[in-house]
């Protein structure tokens, strides 16, 4: 995979980006706030058509350009790979609701309009943040939109079980919530139950294989960046009775979590809520036995965090069978130079790797040498004089 030339317009505080990129290796320098994060996540929203940073689509759009008679953002990527000539185009439109902005997102496929789930992951891509730390020590539904976002680029099936399941769920608990309070009956919850364990048995099955491989390759990662530790990943699902996920098929999955939502049928009446389901799966880590979260300090967090995104990597590689776009997000900033060396040697071995930074002197010489190199400020890019 490979991102050849990258259009946007009107995308965070991002005017208008036109930038070809003749190397493997692209640089990005800025001081903060000045774009560089919202670059990247503008390739980003390409590969899995989520925005990772805002509540909303319509905050993707410029603050100035919301007063044009139609506000609208748009990001264009063309790329090379192994399929041949690519194209991903996605427009967010926004209109005024009753409540604020309300933001529609588009997409097109080599210039023909596509489903959001049919355009993930044409374009693949892992972005590597300094807030990665978070997934370790913080909310499962950070955990939970890492393998969601993982899986989402490697099988099309999987992104469309899971906005089904989001659908089917809200249905379900709303449903339940009408039963405590007398105004439905018990069995209307049949229908619904089917709608979700068919879509949930896909969503276990997919994160439980995933899961397996990721903590083998993240084991190996971490055993390079951090010898003498051992690092172990496990998939907790929320499923009563579910063992080993990994060890059964998508049927018996679902057989499994049909009987699960019929059992609980009261518990989830009392709560108004599915308490059961991929929904509230989590992933734990530990390090040397010991959980992660609570007693790994905030280095060994960052070495399992990027140990992850290197899994990551090597699991698209694998499913994809080309390797996908390396983003690198001011991750460098809190490493010595022996580790900066280390991490742009692992992660760039037949990758495009797009990196940004706030200094130039961080990166060395024969980095510099072979990249394209660019400076933001005040989200316009240019390529700096001298370089």
């Amino acid at each position: 995979m490979r991102l050849n030339r990258l259009q946007i317009s009107d995308y965070r505080n991002l005017a208008s980006v036109d930038l070809k990129f003749p190397n493997d290796l692209g640089l990005i320098i800025g001081r903060n706030a000045q774009g560089k994060s919202n670059l990247l996540e503008a390739i980003y929203l390409l590969a899995t058509m989520k925005s990772t940073r805002v509540e909303t689509d319509a905050q993707l759009i410029r603050r100035d350009a919301m007063a044009d008679v139609l506000p609208a953002a748009r990001v264009v990527g063309e790329a090379s790979t192994a399929n041949g000539p690519l194209k991903v185009e996605a427009t967010i439109v926004a209109r005024q609701g009753a409540s604020g902005p309300i933001a529609t997102k588009t997409v097109k496929v080599n210039g023909v309009a596509k489903r959001l789930s049919d355009a993930t992951g044409r374009l693949t891509a892992v972005l590597f943040t300094a807030e990665d730390l978070e997934m370790i020590s913080g909310s499962p539904s950070l955990r939970r939109r890492y393998l969601d976002l993982t899986l989402s680029q490697i099988d099309p099936l999987y992104s469309r079980a899971r906005s089904h399941f989001d659908r089917v769920l809200t249905q379900r608990n709303s449903l339940l919530k009408r039963i405590r309070e007398g105004a439905a009956a018990v069995d209307e919850l049949e229908f619904w139950d089917e709608q979700a364990a068919t879509d949930g048995a896909v969503l276990f099955r997919e994160r439980a294989f995933a899961v397996q491989r990721i903590a083998d390759l993240a084991a190996a990662a971490h055993a390079d960046l951090a010898p003498g530790e051992v690092l172990v990943v496990e998939y907790q699902p929320k499923l009563d009775g579910a063992g080993s996920l990994a060890q059964r098929n998508e049927e018996d999955i679902r057989g499994l979590y049909a009987k699960a939502l019929k059992s609980s049928v009261q518990r989830d009446t009392g709560a108004g809520m599915t308490t059961q389901g991929p929904h509230r799966d989590d992933v734990t880590f530990s390090l040397d036995g010991l959980g992660a979260a609570g007693f790994a300090s905030r280095a060994q967090q960052r070495t399992i965090a990027l140990s992850l995104r290197l899994a990551e990597t090597q699991l698209l590689r694998e499913r994809r069978g080309e390797s996908p776009l390396l983003l690198l997000d001011d991750i460098l900033s809190e490493m010595d130079a022996d580790r900066r060396q280390s991490v742009l040697h692992t992660l760039g071995v037949g990758e495009q790797m797009l990196v940004t930074g706030t200094d130039w002197d961080r990166f060395p010489p024969d980095f510099l040498a072979g990249a394209s190199l660019f400076e933001i400020e005040e989200g316009s890019v240019v390529v700096p004089a001298g370089r």
